[in-house]
């Protein structure tokens, strides 16, 4: 796909609604996204995971946020390890 392919089809995404599989194209097409978009994603994933440690939640619900953010950057991390196709 070329880079305006992907972001078009993360736009899709966004516009239905489907904040997780709009979520999963962009772990999955990470490391072909522009480097700006790969910040924001980043970005993205930390303040999420941040926003839901706050107020009323739990420490078990803080502890599972904070492991689903490593699960993600890990997965960034083996496709960023990935030779270039």
């Amino acid at each position: 796909m070329t880079k305006e392919e992907l972001l078009k089809e993360m736009e899709r995404l966004f516009e239905a609604g489907d904040e997780k599989a709009l979520e999963a194209f962009a772990i999955e097409h990470f490391k072909e996204l522009p480097e700006d978009v790969q910040g924001k994603l980043l970005l993205s994933f930390y303040t999420q995971t941040v926003g839901a440690s706050g107020g009323d939640s739990s420490v078990a619900q803080v502890q599972k946020e904070g492991m689903d953010a490593l699960k993600k950057l890990d997965v960034i991390q083996t496709e960023l390890s990935k030779p270039a196709e």
